[in-house]
């Protein structure tokens, strides 16, 4: 059976079971509660038979001892007299079956008997008996009641003697009463709903009783009948009928009302359970409705965040295009300037300080570049534990003393594909804002483990799949930052530092490079509670690669060769040709690919090296490229580009493998390429060369 429809089930069933087995032990009270009642009643019976009996048997003995006390006061009186007297007792109690006067020795002076037994009174049998009794209380003048006496017609009875002795009278006053005669005469009209039997010892002096007596006695009371020496036991107990109708109908009706209740009551569960799976079933598709819309919104944030930084990165890298070519000139113009005789020192020192400003702005495209995820990465596979530590070797006088440092690297740390470099300057980044954050000293953690993560753990990273990956966690102790700050953390030129104390493309760099290097970054924190940022990288199962150090070759940077130079900006055409002119080249210089065909019908068999721009109004680089090698096939060509050399692949701009590079450079860094490509055919691999910070 399924689990819910066991908890379906489960609950009215115990509901239903309790309220049976509640009715049962209320039914079973009623039921003792009835019986408690019936015993009672016949208890009170059984109380009343004895105090009834009690009192009429005493009734009999005082009256035949007040009898006695009278002939003693009186003195002698004629027997006439006595007979009369006794005969006037038993008239008031009938009980008495005879009356006789007897002297010491038992002989019978008189006798009264009654008028239809005319035989009733001390018989031989009884004398022994009486005499024993009296022997028994010798010298007492007290009334006794002699039991179990064998009367005529085997009956049962008992005897009343009273001895008398004074100065006229010495002798016995006896009466003698039938057990059966006497207890019929007192129980009649008495506890007529109940039966009634009397013992004297076990046998039955007085038995109004049916038949067949019930098997049943529980409802049965007995007493105990006590006068003088004689000692009976009266039992009572409810006639069918008294039972019946002491016995109420309500503990069936409870009985019936009970179970009616107890389907109902577990009906009732039922459906109520039944109601409350379902609402727990509509609360639980509800919930994962609310994770799925929650979900959906956090990809749908992340979405536009990645939109957001994709429309920033274009925006960077066409600033980036541009700033390059004004970069060109300046840094061009200030090392020509440099290089001209008679200057003074201050000038040229004021000239070193322009390359230098014109070096750090370079720095700042590059990170643009960077944010936009357009910078040349070189990734190989990387051990991210031996990176970090040596990042970590130089650490220490970069912090300060009062920083302390943690590092917990995992044992069995998986491989990443990455570009090391960048990833150094990934790991200085994070680290110095950790230590912005700690101005008063703490603690930096670094640290790196394997985890796997599922798809509800990279649906807000779009892009991402579910796998593998490498974790790279840097974590402070410092002020931390609020939700607000964290919305805005990876935003270019965002910062909260002061001003120029920094630019704000820090951690917008760090972003790019993590995102271009196929894993995501993630930032908690909280106010006093330090930050922690965490990078996710890919994991590999490739080995680690090892590049040996390039032997470096020593090229000539000075030639007379012929370049033709086609570039549309005048400034860095002209900056262009002065480079190459200073290094002996002789230049050729047009301004669009339409002229630079032209030159090349004219003199194409002069030319040594078309040094181009990527992108030209109208026609570009790659373009004019090929439709010259369709007449030289040995030409051999220089792509220069404000763009980077990614960016101008992925754009279709440009094919892989060709000589390429950067804007701006310098002029040693653009006779070194020309040379270089000047000494090779002219489309082998791509040497990029770009200017130095």
């Amino acid at each position: 059976m399924p689990r819910r429809s066991i908890d379906r089930l489960l609950l009215p069933a115990i509901f239903g079971l309790t309220t049976m087995l509640a009715v049962l032990v209320l039914w079973q009270m009623l039921l003792g509660h009835r019986n408690v009642e019936i015993q009672a009643a016949t208890r009170e019976q059984a109380s009343f038979v004895q105090t009834k009996t009690e009192s009429e048997l005493n009734a009999r003995v005082v009256s035949l001892g007040r009898l006695a006390a009278r002939w003693k006061i009186n003195g002698r009186s004629t027997e006439t007299d006595m007979e009369s007297d006794a005969a006037l007792v038993m008239s008031g109690y009938p009980a008495y079956r005879a009356i006789e006067w007897t002297d010491l020795s038992f002989h019978p002076l008189w006798s009264v008997p009654t008028q239809d037994n005319p035989e009733a009174g001390v018989q031989s049998t009884t004398v022994s008996a009486l005499r024993v009794a009296l022997q028994k209380t010798a010298g007492s003048n007290a009334t006794i009641v002699i039991p179990h006496v064998q009367l005529p017609h085997d009956q049962l009875g008992f005897l009343v003697c009273v001895p008398i002795r004074s100065r006229d009278l010495n002798g016995f006053l006896i009466g003698v009463i039938q057990d059966k005669e006497l207890l019929s005469s007192i129980l009649q009209g008495v506890a007529q709903d109940y039966w009634v039997t009397i013992y004297d010892g076990k046998t039955p002096v007085y038995d109004r009783g049916p038949a067949n007596p019930p098997l049943d006695d529980r409802y049965a009371e007995q007493a105990s009948i006590s006068v003088g020496n004689l000692s009976w036991r009266a039992v009572a107990w409810p006639k069918a009928g008294a039972v019946s109708y002491a016995r109420s109908a309500l503990p069936v009706l409870v009985s019936i009302g009970g179970i009616l209740m107890s389907l109902t009551l577990a009906f009732a569960v039922y459906m109520a359970e039944s109601a409350q799976l379902n609402v727990r079933k509509l609360a639980k598709a509800n919930l994962e409705l609310e994770k799925e819309i929650a979900g959906r919104e956090q990809a749908e944030e992340a979405l536009r965040h990645a939109q957001k930084m994709e429309a920033i990165g274009r925006l960077a890298g066409g600033v980036a295009h541009d700033f390059n070519n004004l970069l060109m000139v300046i840094r061009g113009q200030a090392t020509l300037s440099q290089n001209s005789a008679g200057l003074s020192s201050a000038v040229r020192r004021e000239l070193s300080e322009i390359v230098r400003a014109a070096d750090r702005a370079s720095s700042l495209t590059r990170k643009l570049l960077a944010l936009g995820r357009r910078q040349v990465l070189q990734p190989r596979v990387l051990d991210l534990n031996s990176l970090v530590g040596q990042v970590a070797e130089i650490l220490p006088p970069v912090l300060g003393a009062d920083i302390a440092i943690r590092m917990d690297l995992a044992s069995e740390l998986g491989h990443v594909r990455a570009d090391s470099a960048q990833f150094e300057q990934v790991i200085m980044n994070l680290v110095f804002n950790a230590r912005d954050a700690m101005r008063h000293g703490g603690k930096l953690s670094i640290r790196t483990s394997n985890t796997a993560l599922d798809y509800d753990a990279v649906r807000t990273h779009p892009g991402i799949q579910p796998g593998r990956y490498v974790v790279l966690a840097v974590s402070d102790t410092g002020h931390g930052m609020d939700e607000e700050t964290q919305s805005h953390l990876f935003e270019p030129f965002f910062t909260t530092k002061e001003t120029g104390k920094g630019t704000g493309l820090g951690l917008a760099t760090v972003y790019g490079t993590v995102d271009q290097s196929g894993g995501f970054i993630t930032v908690s924190s909280k106010i006093g509670a330090g930050t922690t940022f965490e990078i996710y990288l890919p994991r590999v199962d490739e080995p680690v690669e090892v590049i040996d150090a390039p032997h470096p070759v020593a090229l000539p940077v000075a030639g007379n060769e012929r370049i033709l130079v086609v570039e549309d900006d005048d400034a860095v055409r002209r900056m262009t040709r002065e480079f190459l002119t200073i290094n002996g080249y002789e230049v050729v210089e047009v301004r669009s690919a339409a002229e630079a065909m032209r030159c090349m019908e004219a003199r194409g068999d002069t030319i040594d090296l078309v040094l181009t721009d990527v992108v030209m109004p109208g026609m570009k680089g790659g373009e004019l490229v090929e439709r010259l090698a369709q007449h030289h096939a040995n030409l051999k060509v220089l792509y220069m580009s404000a763009y980077t050399e990614g960016d101008a692949i992925n754009f279709g701009m440009l094919s892989p493998g060709m000589a390429f590079i950067e804007k701006p450079f310098s002029p040693d860094e653009l006779a070194g390429k020309v040379r270089a490509v000047l000494a090779g055919n002219g489309t082998g691999s791509s040497l990029h060369t770009k200017a130095q910070a």
